[in-house]
């Protein structure tokens, strides 16, 4: 049996994604991105199928998420990788925070910027030129020290104040659908896939498909299938 015909007829489904670099291609400017317009059609469709859940899990902020997705409920949007919407930081979490920013706006050299996020703060070095200088500054936030959680990707290195991953969000959410289907591109994502047993499918992007055109014709094959 397929992975579509398996998904399709699960008796009920949880369709987790990534939205950069799997329904959305990458791009130096965070907000000069848009969700592919096949995929987009295809999450609106599962959202509304019956015994059909679709959870958007990124690792952008909500506030972020909600500028580049335009969809809402009943599609869940989860940021911060999991974290958002979440706890209330302790005054510990917030002077982490802000000792971590110090440190990498040190390391920033513009166009590279620092993102302040509710829970995280990150690195991006994406809009650098220079192949060289971006990997030397990614180094160099990587050698900070820190006992809490620290997160390398594309062209970012994210330290965040509290231990939540996707992994341990699609754990906890996954429990009550009877199959799962996941897809992302960037080892943020490896932890979410790692989760997943055998009644699920994952998918990684770059991987298992080429890139975000074959994700869309993907999720368009499953939405014609279950909806």
């Amino acid at each position: 049996m397929s992975p579509i015909d398996y998904l399709s007829t699960a008796p009920s489904l949880l369709v987790c994604l990534d939205f950069d670099g799997t329904i959305s291609e990458l791009n130096p400017d965070p907000y000069a991105v848009k969700p592919h317009p096949v995929a987009l059609d295809a999450i609106e469709c599962l959202s509304r199928a019956p015994d059909t859940e679709v959870a958007m899990l990124s690792g952008r902020h909500l506030d972020g998420l909600r500028r580049v997705f335009p969809l809402r409920d009943p599609v869940v949007l989860v940021g911060s990788h999991g974290a958002e919407p979440g706890p209330e930081l302790t005054p510990e979490d917030v002077a982490y925070l802000d000792a971590i920013e110090q440190q990498l706006e040190a390391i920033a050299v513009p166009p590279a910027y620092v993102e302040v996020k509710p829970y995280q703060r990150v690195l991006h070095v994406a809009p650098v030129g220079d192949a060289a200088e971006r990997e030397r500054m990614l180094a160099e936030a990587l050698k900070i020290h820190t006992p809490r959680p620290v997160t390398p990707g594309n062209n970012v290195v994210e330290f965040s104040a509290v231990d939540v991953s996707k992994g341990s969000w699609l754990r906890a959410h996954k429990q009550r659908f009877a199959a799962t289907l996941f897809a992302g591109d960037d080892v943020t994502d490896d932890s979410a896939l790692a989760v997943l047993g055998p009644a699920d499918v994952g998918i990684k992007v770059g991987v298992d498909v080429a890139g975000v055109d074959e994700m869309a014709a993907f999720l368009k094959q499953l939405a014609d299938a279950r909806c």
